[in-house]
């Protein structure tokens, strides 16, 4: 079982201040005491335990002991008795027994050490020393934070409820001081610019919650500042104003609501409320008397010193805002002690933790159960930092218990109620993982092999078989090992038992090439148990191969698994034949020959080249020679070119039944044989029959049948229709006007004949050019003026051949 603890303190139950003045608080009230030594001007601070019993108080120079004896060590601190805040106490975090005191000179009065520097530093008291009583820890005594400080110092709860943020701020400047103190010491600095430069005199103080913190400014003219204040990153902003114009303002308090802050000076004590829209505007005369600190009692009553009377004020309702605060002057008499300027320098409860924590069962997987001093409670609020358990992360049980979701350092918080008291403590525990063990299955490893056990694990101690005490173990020879982890929540052991075995070797060989129809023995000639497994499917360490390919084996057993390849070229032989058979070509298209498509064999044709096609457009012999190292072809071909056949017969067709036409052959190297039983080349087909011409032609070695139907009908013939012109008197005079006896016609005269007659009957002129016709001479001498006859054959071209028109008609020559 573990136990961990957090001390917290009551610490205001004794007051000690002004010239050896005194009070102790009661459950029936304040009552003066007489047994104080200490005489300051200003400041001073003094803490009480948990019970109420007085612990030590100081001036920030000297510190007293509950016996009111000066510690040991307990002299010489770097504050002042003239300073406004010359010291506060605040709890060591991580210690129950311990406890910083903060300490400032400020920038009035002289030096009570001989140190120079008006320096912000801290000491540590350790109540465990001098029989009890307390004493400053020599080597943690006026540690130097900074120097130059104004007279301030007060002290705020971290975010995380165990650190402490001690604050300060620089003479006569807007820069305000974070320190972070942790169990470690200072360990962080958080310097604020913010607000305006102040004077050096007057309190500052946080609030009960410790998120705003109030700065007074003992001046006129200068406002007084109400910052908030960000309790993780110890920043100071967005300040509110306030002023004061009838005085300047020494001591500041909040409410315990932390709803009002309270000043007090030379004009009296003002209260304003903090809710308000305007904080400013809120102002309350609460006393118009000199006023100077303000302190808050246990009772929760807001007091007020009365320099240099016997009296302390009070406010008694400090919650209530306006004449309900209730101020009563010359509340506590101090039983003829002095009060002077200042009182202690109180910090918020909050700074200070409620009892003892104590936790046990910090195993992952248990329930972590939580105990604390009860006594007088009346209700608690636990959190367990553990948010991923939901609804279970909080308990308002006494004794709760709490099962945690993971391993890990949380932070336990618990918030205590008391009356009117709320009170706050904190501690740190850490959640254990569990002892893991499995040094895995027995396993079986080649002779030379290493094998490797690492147990190591957080939070535990090993042994192993051989008692060595190492998380990591080796193992070289056939060995049953065992190994017990011992850890903060399990104890566990576990056993392996490790065989060694040959391991496999073997080789298939270089990648290897043979011709094709040969074979190769691939042996592995494994030496050693194993299993076999060829990419083949054969389950032997020995195969014969005859083709081309990628061959594996895979061989395993207990030492691992082998694995060898090899590539296996099967090189054809050259084809047995090359070419195509010789050829008769009866066309004039060349012919295209293609070789194999294997790049294992070299190529050569006739003409020298490799080329993959050979052209071949004449008659020819070429030859295909092959070969590799597997062997030699030659192989021949022959063209013969002997011409395409050529003929003439066009398309079947209908003619006119009076009608022929020609079948013409172009070739006059060929031999043509019709269906007729003509031979010749061309044949003319009978008028008006009907046939399908067929004709057989030879052309040396090859032959061709072309046919074409002739139909003859009726229906086909075209009629002629057009006109013969000529005029019946010409004039061949050479006077260029009807020179010539001409025929013209509108038709498409194909054959043409005129001949001319003279009034005897006979023959003076023959012609069959159309566009010729009659000069008037005849056998070069000119023709006697007279009538002439004539008569004209002719025939037009749509006109079948057997049709032939004749026209006759007369004229006269004149000269």
């Amino acid at each position: 079982m573990f136990w961990v603890g957090l001390y917290a303190q009551s610490p205001s139950d004794w007051w000690y201040f002004g010239a050896e003045a005194g009070v102790h608080f009661t459950t029936t009230g304040p009552v003066a005491v007489l047994d104080g030594v200490m005489t300051t001007q200003e400041g001073c601070a003094s803490v009480s335990s948990s019970d109420g019993d007085l612990l030590f108080y100081t001036d920030g120079t000297d510190v007293w002991d509950a016996t009111h004896t000066v510690m040991p060590n307990g002299d010489s601190l770097l504050g002042n008795l003239s300073s406004t805040q010359s010291s506060v106490i605040v709890p060591y975090p991580g210690s129950s027994n311990k406890y910083a005191i903060v300490t400032v000179r400020g920038c009035t009065g002289g030096s009570t050490t001989g140190q120079a520097g008006y320096y912000f530093a801290y000491s540590v008291v350790d109540m465990t020393l001098n029989s009890g009583l307390g004493d400053v820890i020599p080597a943690q005594k006026n540690i130097i934070l900074m120097d130059s400080v104004s007279e301030k110092c007060t002290a705020v709860p971290h975010a995380n409820g165990t650190d402490l943020w001690l604050i300060g701020r620089m003479q006569d400047s807007a820069r305000y001081h974070a320190f972070r103190l942790t169990s470690s010491g200072v360990t962080q600095e958080v310097i604020s610019h913010i607000g305006v430069p102040g004077l050096c005199v007057g309190y500052m103080l946080a609030n009960h919650s410790g998120d705003r913190l109030v700065d007074a400014t003992y001046g006129a003219t200068n406002p007084n500042l109400v910052f908030h204040f960000d309790q993780s990153s110890g920043v100071l902003y967005d300040p509110d104003s306030i002023y004061v114009s009838t005085g300047g303002i020494y001591g500041v308090h909040f409410s315990p609501n932390d709803e009002l802050v309270y000043l007090s000076g030379s004009a009296g004590i003002k209260q304003y409320d903090l809710t308000a829209a305007n904080i400013q505007a809120s102002e309350y005369d609460v006393f118009q008397g000199q006023t100077w600190a303000l302190a808050e009692g246990p009772d929760e009553k807001i007091y007020a010193a009365r320099y240099q009377t016997s009296y302390l004020a009070r406010i008694n309702d400090p919650d209530v805002a306006g004449a309900g605060c209730n101020f009563q002057d010359s509340a506590v008499y101090l039983d003829g002690r002095i009060c002077r300027i200042g009182l202690p320098n109180h910090v918020g409860a909050g700074v200070f933790n409620i009892g003892v924590i104590q936790a046990s069962n910090f195993c992952f997987g248990d329930s972590t159960y939580f105990t604390l001093d009860t006594a007088g409670l009346d209700s608690i609020l636990w959190n367990f930092d553990d948010p991923g358990s939901g609804g279970l992360n909080t308990s308002t049980l006494f004794f709760p218990a709490h099962f945690y979701a993971d391993t890990g350092s949380y932070t336990v918080t618990v918030i205590a109620y008391r009356d009117t008291l709320i009170d706050t403590a904190q501690t740190n525990i850490f959640i254990y993982p569990r002892q893991t063990l499995d040094l895995g299955p027995d396993s079986l490893l080649c002779f030379g092999d290493t094998a490797h056990l690492n147990i190591d694990q957080p939070y535990a101690s090993f042994v192993w078989s051989d008692s060595s005490a190492l998380p990591a173990y080796v193992i070289t020879d056939d060995e049953t090992v065992w190994a017990t982890v011992l850890g903060v929540c399990d104890t566990i052991s576990d056993t392996v038992q490790f065989q060694f075995d040959d391991s496999i070797h073997f080789e298939l060989g270089p990648d290897t090439a043979f011709c094709e129809g040969q074979s190769l023995l691939l042996d592995a000639n494994i030496q050693v148990a194993a299993t076999y497994g060829w990419n083949t499917g054969d389950s032997s360490d020995a195969i014969v191969v005859s083709q081309t390919g990628l061959y594996e084996l895979v061989a395993f057993n207990g030492c691992g698994e082998v694995r060898d390849s090899i590539a296996i070229e099967v090189i054809p032989n050259p084809d047995s034949s090359l070419l195509p058979p010789d050829t008769l070509n009866c066309f004039d298209t060349p012919i295209f020959l293609t070789r194999p498509d294997n790049d294992t064999i070299t190529w050569l044709w006739s003409d020298s080249t490799d080329v993959k096609v050979f052209e071949v457009d004449t008659t020819m012999t070429i030859w295909l020679a092959a070969f590799n190292e597997c062997g030699f072809l030659l192989d021949t071909f022959t063209a013969v070119f002997n011409g395409e056949i050529q003929t003439e017969l066009r398309e079947d067709t209908v003619i006119c039944d009076e009608d022929s036409i020609r079948l013409f052959g172009t070739d006059s190297l060929a031999t043509y044989l019709w269906n007729t039983g003509d031979t010749t080349d061309t044949i003319t087909t009978p008028v008006g029959a009907s046939k399908n011409y067929i004709v057989t032609i030879t052309l040396r070695d090859c032959q061709a049948i072309e046919s074409r139907e002739v139909v003859s009908s009726d229906t086909a013939c075209p009629d002629i229709d057009c006109d013969l012109r000529y005029g019946n008197v010409f004039t061949p005079n050479g006077d260029g006007w009807n020179d010539r006896f001409r025929i013209e016609s509108d038709c498409d005269i194909f054959k043409f004949s005129m001949s001319i007659y003279n009034r005897w009957g006979q023959l003076v002129h023959e012609s069959s050019n159309v566009a010729y016709g009659w000069d008037g001479y005849v056998n070069g001498e000119l023709a006697s003026p007279g009538t002439y006859f004539f008569t004209v054959e002719y025939k037009d071209f749509v006109v079948v051949d057997s049709d032939r028109f004749v026209t006759q008609g007369t004229f006269s020559l004149l000269r």
